[in-house]
């Protein structure tokens, strides 16, 4: 007992120290129920009121800008022809890592059969682009006979004799051979073997000519007028006397 004494000194007066050094502290000792003495004031408490989404709330949010993946989109065939050609034309014209190991004669042939390529993709979409029949490479194509604003009720009520009179006395013998034209057109529709609109082709027209030496005809009469027409080549007084004799002899037919 006299050994420990020191100690317990010691232990009560710390615990004295501790007590006059905060005296306003109080001791609370925990019973079984430890949350009988856990009490929570008033003024904290808040009512909880539950979340509710507007109805329909998803719709707003399936925009491309809510979109955090967006899937490739596929590309069209365009794109894969322009892609294509692309590799084409960078492996013609690849050197590789030095242009010098290459031979000259390597590199004229590669120069060659780019330029001979990017042609015939001119010419290809040349043909989409035209779409009236028949291909040309060269010149305008225009097939359509709506020049001029004839539209479907003219050509039955214009006067081709008089006009083309009119344009020999002008010497417009390029508007003339139109005329003559449409006066074919006219004397054809009359007779019911083609359907007149004035927005069809003269293609469209050929295959409706059934019998086959009148369709013959017609042809060559359709090249006249396109190579005059639409070719934009100066026609003089010989050229047109050939082409009123060839006009005349089908028209007389009808």
């Amino acid at each position: 007992m006299l050994f420990f004494a020191p100690a317990l000194i010691t232990a009560q007066d710390s615990g004295n120290m501790i007590i006059d050094a905060d005296t306003t502290a109080t001791v609370n000792f925990l019973t079984e129920d430890k949350s009988a003495n856990a009490t929570v004031p008033s003024d904290t408490l808040v009512a909880y009121t539950p979340k509710r989404f507007e109805s329909g709330f998803k719709t707003k949010y399936k925009g491309e800008e809510f979109i955090y993946e967006l899937k490739p989109q596929a590309k069209t065939n365009w794109q894969r022809f322009l892609d294509w050609l692309s590799k084409v034309l960078n492996d013609i014209f690849s050197f590789g890592n030095s242009a010098t190991n290459t031979p000259a004669y390597a590199i004229i042939v590669r120069i060659l059969l780019g330029l001979l390529l990017l042609f015939v993709v001119y010419l290809i979409v040349k043909a989409i682009v035209n779409k009236e029949g028949s291909f040309r490479i060269f010149g305008r194509s225009g097939k359509k006979i709506s020049v001029q604003n004839v539209t479907e009720g003219d050509i039955h009520q214009m006067d081709f004799r008089q006009l083309i009179e009119s344009t020999k006395q002008k010497q417009d013998y390029r508007l003339g051979v139109r005329y003559y034209y449409l006066w074919l057109l006219k004397k054809l529709s009359n007779r019911e073997i083609i359907d007149w609109h004035w927005d069809k082709t003269n293609t469209d027209y050929r295959y409706e000519i059934k019998d086959a030496g009148l369709r013959k005809d017609f042809e060559y009469l359709s090249y006249l007028y396109d190579y005059s027409w639409y070719g934009e080549f100066p026609i003089n007084e010989l050229a047109f006397g050939k082409a009123e004799k060839a006009f005349l002899k089908t028209i007389n037919t009808l």
